[in-house]
């Protein structure tokens, strides 16, 4: 019997006409809701007028660049020519800090199971991709192009190393924080 008063009400053509005006109500109500809030709402901004935290003055300053230092360069070099070719793991073990030994001792580090990525180089070259070098009194970070040796089989590629001055006085020394792939322009090969 319910089935019935349904299927009858369904098929009622005042019933239908009834649906349809409500349903064109609730599109035109959602159509004006829309256009309040997006379109016609301009009398408040959306920032906060009360900002928290401290005043913009009080914030860090952004460091300026500084010529990449030559004593930073060098250490950079050392590494790239003994850590990814696995040749003086100890040499490359004191030029690294925490970051790229990965938590390994001298003596996990000099079995060439290493947290840096295999790559004997015969070349390097410097560039800026994108903006991405910077020096700053303690830290210094420059974009390579790494050509490999020729039987290793591998192809050129883009690196990123990262260097920070760690230590104070005379005691101040550069050490690798970072060193890997990036992606980076296409490398042309041979």
């Amino acid at each position: 019997m319910a089935v019935n008063v349904v299927q009858s009400a369904l098929s009622s053509r005042r019933f239908n006409r009834w649906l349809l005006v409500l349903g064109v109500l609730v599109l035109a109500a959602g159509v004006i809701a829309i256009l309040v809030t997006k379109v016609g709402n301009n009398s408040g901004t959306t920032e906060n007028a009360n900002p928290t935290g401290p005043p913009l003055s009080q914030l860090e300053k952004a460091q300026k660049n500084i010529r990449f230092p030559a004593d930073a360069w060098k250490v950079a070099k050392q590494f790239i020519m003994t850590a990814p070719a696995r040749k003086n793991l100890a040499q490359a073990y004191a030029l690294a800090d925490d970051n790229v030994r990965g938590g390994l001792t001298l003596a996990q580090w000099k079995t060439g199971n290493i947290p840096v990525p295999y790559f004997p180089t015969t070349e390097i070259i410097r560039y800026n991709w994108k903006n991405t070098n910077f020096a700053h009194p303690r830290d210094a970070a420059v974009n390579l192009i790494l050509i490999p040796t020729e039987k290793s089989g591998l192809r050129t590629a883009p690196f990123q190393i990262e260097v920070v001055k760690v230590g104070q006085g005379a005691e101040a020394h550069w050490v690798v924080d970072y060193f890997g792939a990036v992606q980076g322009p296409p490398v042309p090969s041979d």
